[in-house]
């Protein structure tokens, strides 16, 4: 899979929180076949694996087995509540001092919480290094980094130093489900945990900047606890912060449902990736040659 590297060529901005996310493979795909030339590819979430992928000159589309299969084989313990437990007295007087740790700590599963992450980096590093191997930043075809939070400055930065594997495992550190990762003595996690699309520290530089929307499931009915209140509002905060910081792309492509139908099973994937990849090759066919470098407006 060859791709067209140039200074004045587009920077991909992929985010997307899980199964959206992978939707991206799509989005690379058409890219790939329309033949844009791309500067640069910053991505978030499971958009790291995917981009990093591409940026190695590869076909993204030969990562969805392994993502799929990921999550079929631990569906259960991401989705399932295992238990509820009260607080020790050493918690309380933490509970005390944050509404925010109180809430997490009595009304979330504590059998999680009490760990770094639901999963370790064993369960992910076989197919992380079968999918990289010994790949480096100087087998890249096109610039790549990766958008994540430093914890301990609690900064939002672009990662583009280390293995290839730690920059997708950076960005695919997002809290609780994965522990943090270190990497020059700092400690990084995903910035999806605050933002869906990793476009805060691109700047005039990275122009012009392409972003996708997916479309938000949303639930109709009302909430059942707590639990999926703050859910909800979490969802809500982020989508909120997401369209705020859309004026920083100069072309967004919104996406509808791929079909009309549920598109965000997992199960779904393989027959949403081609209907996101045909929406795409729609929407860039209607660009203008020369309006790749100069692109005036977002697209509606």
């Amino acid at each position: 899979m060859k791709h067209e590297v140039a200074d004045s060529g587009i920077t991909l901005a992929l985010g997307g929180i899980g199964i959206r996310g992978a939707l991206n493979i799509g989005l690379l795909q058409a890219i790939a076949e329309a033949k844009i030339p791309i500067k640069k590819v910053v991505a978030t979430g499971i958009s790291a694996m995917i981009g990093a992928h591409f940026a190695l000159g590869r076909d993204p589309g030969e990562l969805l087995p392994r993502i799929t299969q990921f999550l079929e084989e631990n569906r259960r313990s991401m989705w399932e509540i295992e238990q509820l437990g009260g607080l020790t007295a050493g918690e309380k007087r933490m509970a005390a001092r944050s509404m925010s740790y109180f809430l997490r700590e009595s009304l979330f599963c504590r059998a999680n919480l009490t760990r770094m992450g639901v999963f370790s980096w064993e369960l992910v590093e076989a197919n992380l290094s079968q999918a990289f191997g010994a790949s480096t930043l100087s087998d890249l075809k096109i610039p790549f980094a990766v958008s994540v939070v430093d914890i301990a400055r609690g900064e939002e930065t672009l990662l583009s130093e280390g293995s290839i594997v730690d920059l997708v495992r950076a960005g695919i550190a997002f809290p609780g489900l994965f522990p943090p990762v270190e990497i020059r003595g700092h400690r990084y996690v995903s910035s999806a945990t605050y933002c869906g699309l990793p476009l805060f520290s691109l700047n005039d530089a990275d122009r012009p900047i392409l972003a996708v929307l997916y479309p938000e499931r949303r639930e109709a009915r009302r909430p059942r606890s707590m639990i999926e209140v703050l859910a909800r509002v979490d969802e809500i905060r982020g989508n909120v912060l997401t369209q705020q910081i859309l004026s920083k792309a100069d072309r967004v492509i919104r996406l509808r449902a791929p079909g009309g139908s549920n598109w965000s099973s997992f199960r779904r994937l393989e027959r949403a990736i081609p209907l996101v990849r045909q929406a795409c090759m729609e929407e860039i066919s209607g660009w203008n040659a020369d309006g790749l470098t100069r692109w005036p407006l977002q697209s509606s």
